[in-house]
């Protein structure tokens, strides 16, 4: 009787496990949002090595406004989701790019490859991570 009940209590914590799984499964770990340009505050706010994350609703009106926040709300579900906004001036040739660990939360990496030209460009990527994803810029 204790092992059926063992074995009973075992199946049902794997599908509760199963289940929880396959939700946090459904969004992807990171995407780049593009077509959006935040207030020019941003560049004060943050740094290319330190970006801004942006966890509501409420946060993301103070950096975006109008159009662009409506198209951010749209593609964004702030409560299984966090907005990172890296925004910074340099070189025209400036490159953000990231690395995806493969574990479960995924770790997700930036790294900053500076260019070589003088030319001063400002520079805004915003990318959506899933609440769970651990992230670091190198």
């Amino acid at each position: 009787m204790f092992k059926q009940l063992t074995t009973s209590c075992l199946i049902v914590l794997l599908a509760v496990a199963a289940t929880a799984a396959k939700e946090d499964k459904t969004l992807p770990p990171i995407k780049q949002l593009t077509g959006l340009k935040p207030a020019a505050s941003v560049f004060k706010a943050t740094t290319r090595g330190k970006p801004l994350v942006i966890k509501s609703e409420k946060d993301a009106a103070k950096h975006f406004a109008g159009d662009d926040l409506a198209k951010l709300k749209k593609q964004v579900d702030f409560k299984k989701q966090v907005v990172l906004l890296f925004a910074w001036r340099g070189s025209g040739q400036d490159r953000l790019q990231f690395d995806v660990a493969e574990s479960f939360p995924e770790q997700i990496h930036f790294r900053l490859k500076p260019g070589r030209t003088r030319d001063l460009r400002s520079h805004v990527k915003v990318y959506v991570l899933r609440s769970n994803v651990k992230w670091r810029v190198k």
